[in-house]
């Protein structure tokens, strides 16, 4: 796999429709959005971002938090919408011991 960001992150909202990534100062946070708007163009997919810039437990400074990258249109697509489905089920179940 690449060492790109804006690839990795592509692979990740390819198979989840989200993704989010820890940032330890404004300068990482910014490039960490900017990846994530490429990562859209590279699929031809809105994609929304967003900081949590609430500290993150992994942090130890007080300019960290999560940026959250999201396909804008996941589940628009019956695949996509099963696949969430399922996944969603398959938590249940574990939490439920069935």
């Amino acid at each position: 796999m690449s060492e790109n960001p804006a690839d990795i992150i592509a692979d990740q909202l390819r198979r989840s429709g989200e993704t989010g990534t820890v940032y330890h100062s404004p300068a990482q946070r910014e490039r960490l959005r900017a990846a994530g708007r490429q990562a859209g163009r590279q699929l031809g997919r809105p994609v929304r971002t967003f900081d949590t810039a609430a500290r993150h437990p992994r942090c130890d400074t007080d300019q960290c938090g999560t940026v959250h990258i999201v396909l804008a249109d996941w589940g628009t697509n019956p695949l996509e919408r099963q696949l969430t489905q399922t996944r969603a089920n398959k938590a249940i179940d574990r939490e439920l011991g069935a």
